[in-house]
């Protein structure tokens, strides 16, 4: 059975073990090194207090995840938030990463999020697919922005509009949803 959860700290092994490859073996990823299991679990408490990280489960096994983040600091972007997919290989082009990201943009409209920002090391046309299968629009390029493998490397920016516009209401930090039982909540898919 798949399905789609709210992240644990204890899925960081799980979370890692799928990073980490995407770290050391493509540009996908601007780290250098991938991020410890404790590294792991620290990003995972640290991103829930204010934002959605969700887990794709395969017969119980993290097989997937998807998350926001701040998009900058200053307080006029707090209606604005980054997001990230990513998938196990073995799990490639079986709906996980819509399944993912629809969620994650049902909690973050609940959060009063209106827009999602996504940064796409370039060519990858896997991911550009999916945004912007999940609604998401080209805004442009940055240039031999990052240097990995060797090579400068060009990130593009993808935007979707999640709210309605209408920011008289403050953003809700996630943590704030989950107390209300949303954490435990799952949606099986």
């Amino acid at each position: 059975m798949e399905r789609v959860r709210v992240a644990r700290p204890d899925d960081a092994a799980a979370i890692a073990a799928i990073y980490g490859p995407y770290v050391r073996d493509t540009a996908i990823s601007f780290e250098e090194t991938p991020p410890s299991i404790g590294e792991m679990r620290a990003r995972i408490e640290r991103t829930l207090a204010a934002y959605p990280y969700l887990v794709g489960e395969d017969e119980g096994d993290v097989v997937a995840y998807a998350y926001a983040s701040r998009h900058a600091e200053r307080a006029a972007y707090r209606w604005a938030c980054d997001v990230t997919v990513y998938v196990a290989p073995h799990a490639h082009r079986r709906g996980f990463g819509r399944r993912l990201y629809s969620r994650l943009f049902e909690l973050l409209a609940r959060q009063r999020i209106h827009a999602a920002y996504a940064g796409i090391t370039l060519p990858n046309d896997k991911s550009v697919g999916l945004h912007e299968a999940m609604g998401f629009e080209s805004l442009g390029v940055y240039r031999e922005v990052g240097f990995k493998g060797g090579a400068w490397r060009d990130v593009g920016w993808w935007q979707r509009v999640i709210g309605n516009g209408d920011p008289r209401g403050e953003p809700i930090p996630f943590r704030a949803l989950s107390e209300g039982g949303l954490r435990e909540r799952e949606q099986e898919t």
